[in-house]
């Protein structure tokens, strides 16, 4: 048997763990990214590696960063990286997310004005 390459464990760490966060199964997931659900399991127990295709197609279908999923490095959110994680929410969802970020933009421009 093949020993594992700690990157791929750490990799495979990193796509399981976006996955449970997105609330996807494995099946879900490899319907995702067109691949099968033995393939996606592969990767997440780092047996194998997974080519730069597949790492953009994971990162696309998981709403996540090539930084957070190849080195776990959360980037420095841009507007267009904040939307991509609303995507699929209910309007009441969206409403709620709405009203959230006014309360913290008023939370946040509060704390300014105090300093």
């Amino acid at each position: 048997m093949q020993k594992k390459k700690p990157l791929n464990v750490a990799i495979g760490c990193r796509i399981q763990f976006s996955r449970e966060q997105a609330g996807m199964t494995q099946e879900q997931l490899a319907e995702k990214i067109n691949r099968s659900t033995q393939f996606v399991s592969t990767i997440e127990r780092g047996i194998a590696g997974a080519s730069l295709e597949t790492i953009v197609s994971l990162c696309d279908a998981l709403c996540v960063s090539s930084e957070w999923l190849l080195r776990g490095q959360e980037p420095t959110p841009t507007a267009d990286y904040i939307a991509a994680k609303l995507v699929g929410l209910s309007t009441e969802e969206l409403i709620s997310m709405n009203k959230l970020v006014n309360d913290l933009l008023d939370m946040l421009h509060a704390g300014r004005r105090q300093f």
